[in-house]
């Protein structure tokens, strides 16, 4: 009898350690029931705290470490956290913990996830409806505010829905793409107005998030091109490059800028490239001809001014004539495809002479004439 009522006692004590530790998620759940977006912003602070000192209690005990119940409100204050630190942050003009709200999203990914991989999906549609509507909310207030033509406040709108997504290991790409384009538009009107350090600032906030994302980073690249920053243009498009080793429009901006630093055979490699990509690119054809040319037209001067008899005289006009040669090849296609650019029918002509091309050279000659009627 007595380990009757021995068993009895152990298994009330039990019983009662159980309650505890669940009665710690039932009052995070109770405290969250005070939490209101669109309330005071220190009042949702002090709840959500609370409510995480609560949740935490109950996500080390064994009792409840495993329960998905506790996991989905783990999910959501963790979430809200980061919420209600980014809506402080915002109303104070004060810098985000970055590192704080990093540790805080992964914590809540890692429990919105055990909520979605539950077989039997008991509070998948509860997480689902939690973060959906958050990110519904600001994808529509993107697209309140592009239409009223304020594209960087449509920017981060659309940015801030693809980041909520996110929590749920979602791909919002209807929000990524949205971004771009508003981000475009927004870098377009910071560009206008001169504001170049801005726009910086602006582009990369938003790439930080999206480090994936070409299109801003080809905005960072436009950006420091009109700031005239040769080395931060050419950083952004190696990182560009590296996600899209086959945009021919990178390789001719990336080569441009070589040019620019006078780093004449990476400019040389970068504008081949481009070539290679799409053998027809007008614009690459006639920049590297141009600065092939350009560069025999150097080689050929420096050597005029030496000595005839200096050695390096001869060895400057062979490098010339070389890269006339080079030349000729590109402006070639460029000329087929653009009949009737005088300019580059002239140096085809000349270029041809100085090569003792004579037939090719009169060939580009007439059609020069002709064009003059």
């Amino acid at each position: 009898m007595k380990k009757q009522i021995l068993f009895a006692g152990l298994s009330i004590v039990l019983s009662a350690a159980t309650f505890a530790q669940k009665k710690n998620v039932t009052d995070a759940i109770l405290l969250m029931r005070k939490y209101n977006l669109m309330g005071e912003v220190a009042a949702n602070k002090k709840t959500v705290v609370e409510a995480k000192s609560f949740i935490d209690l109950a996500a080390v005990n064994a009792e409840t470490a495993e329960d998905l119940k506790m996991h989905l409100y783990r999910a959501e204050i963790y979430y809200c956290l980061n919420e209600v630190s980014n809506i402080e942050s915002m109303t104070a003009g004060t810098p985000l913990d970055n590192a704080a709200t990093a540790a805080n999203k992964t914590i809540a990914v890692a429990s919105f996830k055990k909520v979605l991989d539950d077989p039997k999906k008991a509070y998948t549609a509860d997480a689902q409806s939690f973060i959906n509507a958050r990110a519904d909310f600001m994808f529509n207030q993107g697209i309140v505010a592009y239409n009223n033509k304020k594209y960087a406040d449509a920017a981060y709108a659309f940015l801030t829905a693809y980041e909520i997504k996110s929590y749920l290991s979602e791909d919002f790409k209807d929000a990524a793409i949205n971004t771009s384009l508003a981000a475009n538009y927004a870098v377009e009107d910071l560009l206008a107005a001169k504001k170049y350090d801005e726009a910086i600032t602006f582009a990369n906030g938003i790439s930080e998030v999206m480090p994936g994302n070409i299109d801003i980073l080809i905005s960072l690249v436009n950006i420091n091109l009109q700031k005239g920053d040769v080395a931060a243009t050419e950083n952004y498009i190696n990182k560009a490059l590296a996600l899209d080793p086959l945009n021919k429009q990178l390789y001719y901006v990336l080569g441009t800028s070589y040019m620019d630093k006078k780093e004449n055979d990476k400019a040389t490699a970068a504008l081949k490239k481009a070539i290679e990509i799409d053998p027809k690119y007008n614009e690459a054809l006639y920049q590297l001809g141009a600065h092939l040319y350009n560069l025999a037209v150097e080689k050929r001067n420096a050597g005029v001014e030496l000595d005839y008899k200096d050695p390096k005289a001869a060895k400057l006009e062979a490098e010339a004539m070389d890269l006339f040669k080079q030349a000729l090849e590109p402006l070639e296609k460029y000329a087929s495809q653009n009949a009737d650019d005088k300019a580059i029918l002239d140096i085809l002509y000349k270029t041809n002479m100085k090569l003792g091309n004579i037939e090719k050279a009169k060939e580009y000659k007439t059609r020069l004439e002709a064009l003059k009627g």
